[in-house]
């Protein structure tokens, strides 16, 4: 190596460039790779944009230069970004033709499907008799709890979870009542429910103290299609 010190006290090797690189190259070296070595203890570095003299550092840290500084474009960092295309909730298929959510009174957002039917509080303390809840495509999970379909709020004799699922299957166009995930018992006029069994209009589900019937929208004159 031909170490040579320019004007301006830049050091440099001269068998490389035939002028000082740090203050401008001539001859068609404009463009050119500078090999990674351990500095004199008198050069100027430079690192991320940096400049740090002798004062200020004498031994360069290799943990301070990235992967990205030393050998990568920003152009190809980027295009390595992983990708998230599909990142779109899944849509009930019966929510498609419906413009907007619902939020119900106990302030729980409802999926995009159409109303099936209703069950009807027609025995219940805690302001629930008189109360109607909303029915849905698929399973309504029955409990106390704000994120039940069919809230039974502040009624302690409802599991918090769960205590009953009624389900509406639209290509049968029937309406199913089903035991929970509980140890409490359901019962459908007055029989207990142990597997699922097939709900009619004015039938009555009991679930703790309350008592609601079901008033279908979906029967043998209309049914919602695909």
């Amino acid at each position: 190596m031909n170490l040579k010190k320019c004007d301006n006290g830049h050091f440099y090797d001269a068998d490389t460039y035939p002028s000082c690189p740090h203050c401008g190259v001539s001859g068609g070296h404009e463009n050119f790779t500078v090999p990674f070595s351990a500095p004199p203890a008198n050069v100027d570095v430079t690192i991320g944009g940096s400049l740090l003299r002798e004062e200020e550092q004498k031994t360069v840290d290799m943990s301070q230069l990235s992967m990205s500084e030393l050998d990568t474009p920003k152009s190809a960092q980027t295009s390595q970004m992983p990708s998230h295309d599909d990142e779109v909730k899944t849509i009930s298929i019966w929510g498609r033709d419906f413009d907007s959510n619902e939020v119900s009174s106990n302030g729980v957002e409802e999926h995009n499907s159409p109303v099936v039917g209703w069950l009807v509080c027609v025995s219940g303390a805690n302001g629930l008799k008189g109360r109607d809840f909303k029915l849905k495509v698929g399973r309504n999970f029955i409990g106390r709890d704000n994120d039940m379909d069919v809230c039974l709020k502040n009624e302690s004799s409802v599991s918090r979870q769960q205590h009953a699922i009624i389900i509406y299957e639209p290509k049968q166009n029937i309406f199913l009542a089903q035991p929970g995930n509980t140890k409490e018992l359901t019962y459908l006029n007055d029989e207990v429910v142990l597997v699922p069994q097939i709900m009619k209009k004015n039938d009555v589900l009991q679930v703790g103290n309350v008592a609601l019937m079901l008033v279908p929208f979906c029967d043998d004159a209309f049914k919602w299609e695909l």
